[in-house]
């Protein structure tokens, strides 16, 4: 393209104006100086409040020092210990995280602890012969529901008040677990003495009773909430639970004396421990027959899986170990030494680390799940550490 020279224009030069360079002051500098620091110190705040933002808090329940261990995850270091009531044992979270509420079978209350500050805001009496075990919250945090050892009943607590709002009478004793289905609308209680499940109409309060093989001691509910699975302890089977029914729609022969319980998050497999025989027997959904069985360490309490169920680990107490199974594969992977009496395990809410209780010590075990290999031994928990749940 051309361009005519006529089109171009250029504005007169403009005569350069002289500039004087400002001459600097010592107490330019000096502020120039504090400016930094305060700016620096402001970033180093940032960072580290940035850096707790990402930790979370392990709950950790020690039964014979009357306490809970409250563990960083971001450093593995203890924190504090909060008092509780006498032998505590088992401990629920709310629906947020926000509350933590600890049953403390001996004083047979529930302590009620607050997890961001770290406190005992509450203790409800339930009465010192009730032995007071599991728990669990209801889907929309509004209430507890406390199964017993000694009791007969399952007592209802409004989370907003703390107060008993019913005690709901199941008959037997030994109740050992419980759960809600997914909408909250029922309760389901493993009643061990009765050989039966007990399912609670949460707005009504009415009970209906489901028979099952004998000594129900751990359940399970399916992602879709269409079936609970219970371990039969001194049946050896797993009973399956239809939940639109509520019948008993299968009885599945596994190992002896069969107690932890877990499904696939996809929901195609329900890994079944074996306590007497050292095994994990696995079960497939849509059969609902056993297809392996794999050989673990010696009494194998709980088991769970990776967010992504690639992994299950299995943690067995007397062996003291940690089995690494690859759901893929259906073999165990890696076993990890991890302390006397592994027992209650947990994995952390970025799914990195796996914790486990080792209830014959005072410490809880670390493992690393990318690596597969043992972080730390967090010593000096306490007495006799149990169960554990992540707080925010």
């Amino acid at each position: 393209m051309r361009i005519r020279q006529s089109s171009l224009q250029f504005a007169p030069a403009q005569r350069k104006q002289r500039v004087t360079p400002s001459r600097s002051t010592p107490g330019g500098f000096n502020k120039l100086r504090i400016i930094s620091k305060a700016l620096l110190a402001l970033l180093l705040i940032v960072c580290a409040f940035a850096s707790s933002a990402l930790a979370h808090s392990l709950f950790v329940v020690t039964r014979l020092s009357d306490a809970v261990a409250v563990i960083d995850d971001s450093t593995d270091q203890i924190i504090t210990r909060i008092p509780v009531g006498n032998g505590p044992v088992r401990i629920t979270m709310s629906p947020d995280r926000l509350k933590a509420y600890v049953s403390n079978g001996a004083a047979g209350t529930v302590s009620v602890l607050d997890t961001v500050a770290l406190t005992t805001t509450a203790t409800i009496q339930l009465g010192s012969k009730s032995r007071p075990q599991e728990s669990a919250v209801t889907p929309d945090g509004g209430r507890l529901f406390v199964i017993h050892q000694l009791s007969p009943t399952v007592t209802v607590i409004d989370t907003a008040t703390n107060l008993v709002i019913t005690n709901v009478f199941i008959g037997g004793h030994q109740a050992k677990d419980i759960l809600f289905t997914l909408d909250g609308r029922f309760a389901y209680v493993a009643n061990y003495s009765q050989g039966t499940v007990n399912v609670i109409d949460t707005s009504t309060y009415q009970v209906t009773t489901i028979p099952t093989a004998a000594g129900p001691r751990r359940l399970a509910i399916s992602p879709t909430g269409d079936r609970v699975f219970v371990t039969n302890n001194k049946a050896a089977s797993v009973s399956v639970i239809d939940t639109g029914t509520q019948q008993v729609i299968a009885t599945i022969p596994v190992g002896n004396k069969p107690r932890g319980i877990a499904i696939t998050p996809s929901g195609d497999a329900i890994y079944v421990g074996n306590v007497q025989d050292g095994t994990v027997s696995i079960i497939d959904s849509s059969t609902l027959r056993v297809i392996d069985t794999i050989p673990i360490g010696i009494k194998p309490w709980e088991v769970i899986f990776t967010e992504d169920g690639t992994l299950a680990f299995v943690s067995s107490s007397v062996s003291g170990t940690v089995s690494v199974i690859d759901t893929a594969t259906r073999e165990v992977i890696k076993t990890i030494v991890t302390g006397d009496g592994s027992f209650f395990s947990v994995i952390n809410p970025d799914g990195t680390k796996f914790y486990v209780s080792n209830s014959n010590d005072t410490t809880v075990s670390v493992i690393d799940i990318p690596s597969l290999t043992l972080l730390h031994v967090i010593p000096d928990v306490g007495s006799y550490p149990f169960d554990m749940a992540f707080g925010p």
